[in-house]
């Protein structure tokens, strides 16, 4: 078996166009997370405007909630490596601004949320283009282990990026923090040069606004995609929007830490996702019920009310570990079924509505963070709170399906 496996991983990596999608998305999660990093510490340590550090993430991710949508359905009409490469230069031409910008210390909070804002605008389109584009270089057969190998790539991404950027900002400075940024995002571009997508036979192409009209419809059509969005949207406004957020404000209130303190908490998720997905990519014949969604999403829940109650570390480091690994296992069971069943004329318009559920309710619970927070509520209480919210929502929903 483990022999079969090791052939099958061989074959797949004998794909480049399948190895230029791998190296264009995993330098442009490692700029994404790396940015993120160095947005929220800009904020925390130089301005020290924590008050503002909701806001800034809400205009980070707030425009990818509207145009991820359209996105789309220009993932359905054009070439999707492409648009990979142009939103990577695009990000890049601004990263190299915002440098400049910094250079001059003029990168105070104004200039600095029209960049979040930006930067957010440019990735919405390549979320759904590079998700809608894996199926049309792989075979179905493929997708489980595609989707592990680009999932546990990303998380390594993600894991890695705020530990670089806390190891630059100990040892270095934002401007070599930027350059770093700027770098991976050029390696993005240069990746989808080498990509070369079989063209997707849509012969009743009619208006962008009808495409995205036909794109809701085949998904509030379907009883499991249905089901998903609401699962995303409830959740994501209970957990990820807390956890985000919650993170930096953890280490700087609570645990009164260091920049490597955020890094490992951080990094402690983010490797938790790496391992979830390596994981499932050896295991294809886990049930992927609706149930066991539910479950995994109940435990992330527990975790979410224990992280409010931390009081070293270590402790948050072992929680976001395990965390993050259900998180991952979730994705890539969510990912695989959606591509697996979708038409490949809709695979755009599907990836991106199923990208806005996930981040849709996100910015909403950033802003109701930072509301509670103002009214002098304790992260451990907010947290707590959220953690209950996701398991009652699971809770109703086991009742519901029965």
């Amino acid at each position: 078996m483990q022999a079969t496996e090791s052939g099958l991983d061989q074959l797949l990596l004998k794909n480049r166009s399948f190895r230029a999608l791998w190296v264009a998305s995993t330098c442009s999660f490692l700029a994404l997370s790396t940015y993120l990093f160095a947005e929220q510490w800009y904020i925390l340590r130089v301005l020290k405007l924590d008050a503002y550090l909701g806001l800034v993430l809400i205009l980070t991710l707030l425009p990818r909630i509207f145009l991820m949508v359209f996105g789309g359905v220009i993932a359905d009409r054009f070439k999707k490596s492409i648009i990979l490469r142009y939103s990577s230069l695009i990000r890049l031409t601004f990263v190299l601004f915002l440098l400049f910008v910094y250079h001059l210390e003029l990168l105070t909070i104004v200039p600095l949320a029209v960049f979040a804002f930006t930067f957010g605008c440019i990735d919405a389109f390549f979320s759904p283009a590079s998700a809608s584009l894996l199926p049309l270089l792989v075979s179905k057969d493929d997708l489980t282990r595609a989707n592990s190998i680009l999932q546990t790539s990303n998380q390594m991404a993600l894991f890695s990026g705020p530990l670089l950027g806390g190891l630059l900002l100990t040892f270095s400075s934002f401007h070599f923090l930027f350059l770093t940024i700027a770098l991976f995002l050029l390696l993005a571009s240069l990746g989808t040069l080498f990509i070369r997508e079989h063209p997707v036979d849509n012969p009743t192409r009619t208006s962008a606004w009808l495409e995205l009209v036909q794109g809701f419809h085949y998904v509030f059509a379907d009883q499991y995609l249905r089901r998903i969005l609401f699962l995303l949207i409830i959740i994501n406004f209970f957990f990820f929007g807390p956890l985000l957020m919650g993170i930096p404000l953890l280490v700087d209130r609570v645990l009164g830490g260091q920049a490597l303190d955020l890094s490992y908490l951080q990094g402690a998720y983010q490797l938790g996702m790496l391992l979830g997905a390596a994981w499932i990519g050896f295991n294809h014949s886990i049930n992927q019920s609706f149930r066991l969604l539910l479950s995994l999403i109940g435990l992330l829940g527990v975790g979410l009310g224990l992280l409010g109650q931390i009081g070293h570390v270590w402790q948050g480091v072992l929680l976001l570990l395990t965390m993050g690994g259900i998180s991952s296992i979730i994705n890539v069971l969510i990912l695989t079924t959606i591509q697996t069943t979708t038409r490949p004329q809709m695979m755009g318009r599907v990836m991106s509505l199923v990208n806005a559920a996930s981040n849709g309710l996100v910015p909403l619970s950033y802003a109701a963070l930072s509301l509670s927070l103002s009214f002098e509520v304790r992260l451990e209480q907010i947290l707590l709170f959220c953690g209950y919210g996701i398991v009652f929502v699971v809770c109703a929903a086991f009742v519901r399906i029965r």
